[in-house]
Parts: C-alpha cells; structure tokens; sequence
C-alpha cells in the first residue's frame, strides 16, 4: 500500500493582518466615494457659458461635456467674439470658458482654478522668419491678435512701446488672411498643445494656408485659463462646484487636453 502523502497544512494570515492590507484600499476608495456622493447631492443647474467663436469648439464642447457631467451642470452655450464673450461675463450675464488672469480682470472677475495650460504660440510668413528669445525681438512689428486677447503684464508693457497691435475680430481664419495680406507680421494664436506640429495642421484645416505659414518652435508664453465671471454675481458661486469636478475628472481632463481635437 503506497505511503500516504504528508498532510499540507495552509495558515491563514491573522485577521488583523489582512485588514492592515486592505486598509489602504479602502482609504482610497473612501474619498472616491464621498466625492461621487456628494457630487449625486448637488442640485442640477443650467448656467448660460460663453466659448470665443476663434477656439477649437470640439475640444470645448468636450471639456464642457466632461465637467458638466460631473458637476451636475446643463450649459447654455453662445459663441460670440471673444470682446464680447469677456464684457458679458464682466457684466455677470454668463460664465466664459478659458480667461487668463490679469491685474485688470481680477478686480472684475472671479476666476476657477484652471482648466489647462494655453501656448500662446507666433506664427509667421514663411518667407520673414523671425529669431524670436523674448519680447524685445518684436520691435517695430505689428502683431494680429483676437480683439479683447490678453497675455500678461510684460506683453502689456510692450504694447505700444516695443510692437503695436492689430485687433481682429472673429475665427483663426480671419488672423490668417490679415498676416497674408501683410496687415501684420506676426499672429498669435493661442493652443494648449505644446506641440507646433499640431498647431500647423490646425492652420491648414482652417485656413488652407498651412504651406505658406511657419509657427515658431517656441511659445510665447505659457498661460494658465479658467473659467471666470463677474465677481458681484450670483454665478460666481458656481465656480466652487466647477473646481470640485475638474479635480474629480483630472485623469479624463488630462486625456482630453493631450488629444488631437
């Protein structure tokens, strides 16, 4: 008869220790949790948002659809001219999505935390190439900007003083036909890509110019944009409940911003 295997004798871990295990799961799992519930408790609002007629509206309507959802958020869109998007806003008549903060806006606007990071990225004929390291290189140009478009108390500065500005009015594709036309020598268009390359493709969807145009390898500068609205209106209350559900959907936000829409 053949010899009976010895018997294999399996422990448990302790209780305790398997709870010690698990607790750092349910730590985690706790604040997802409490955040979902608290999002589920908020009352459903519809709130009026300005997006400027020049963005990329796929992008926008994307981001609005992702924060909205989770904060419970029906929106009312209107595309307007970014001047006109921004006085509403001052005015407390909507929210408008991607205002970079200034000195001046902030003594008018309430602002969210932001949403991502714009590249203020210079685009130029591509027979005048320019050896652009800082402001000062724009010297005696004349720059196409949206109308109501800031960036930053340096680019204020200089305006008038080292470069002049040429405001214009409605989508990418009007600054585009001004720069061919030599009404200026520089556009600025705002992105959030760090990427050039996919500056270029956009140029060439919306204006067919893309093979006569040249945008320069480095950004003007990088700056953060939020939504924003008067500081005296009751929407600003809103701004709380949009700052909880970036934050909440920061993975889905991020997938979105590095996506080619």
């Amino acid at each position: 008869m053949p010899a009976l295997l010895n018997p294999i004798t399996v422990h448990s871990p302790p209780r305790r220790a398997l709870l010690w295990h698990l607790l750092p799961l349910v730590s985690c799992a706790v604040p997802l949790f409490a955040r979902a519930n608290a999002a589920n408790k908020l009352e459903p609002l519809n709130v009026p948002i300005a997006v400027a007629e020049a963005s990329s509206r796929p992008f926008v309507m994307r981001a609005l659809d992702v924060i909205g959802a989770a904060a419970r958020i029906e929106w009312q869109v209107q595309v307007l001219p970014w001047a006109r998007a921004l006085l509403m806003a001052e005015r407390g008549e909507v929210l408008v999505f991607g205002v970079s903060r200034t000195r001046a806006r902030e003594e008018i606007l309430a602002f969210s935390e932001p949403i991502f990071n714009n590249h203020v990225w210079m685009v130029v004929r591509r027979d005048q190439g320019l050896d652009y390291r800082s402001l000062d290189d724009l010297k005696g140009r004349v720059l196409c900007v949206s109308r109501g478009a800031s960036f930053g108390p340096d680019f204020e500065a200089a305006r008038g003083r080292v470069f002049q500005i040429e405001p214009v009015d409605g989508a990418l594709s009007a600054r585009v036909r001004m720069l061919m036309a030599g009404r200026c020598d520089v556009m600025l268009t705002p992105h959030r890509s760090p990427r050039p390359w996919l500056v270029e493709r956009r140029l060439r969807e919306q204006s067919g110019y893309s093979a006569a145009l040249a945008v320069l390898p480095t950004p003007m500068l990088v700056d953060p944009v939020h939504f924003a609205v008067s500081r005296e209106h009751a929407w600003a209350s809103v701004l709380p409940r949009l700052n909880l559900a970036m934050r909440q959907e920061a993975m889905a936000m991020q997938s979105l911003i590095n996506s080619d829409l």
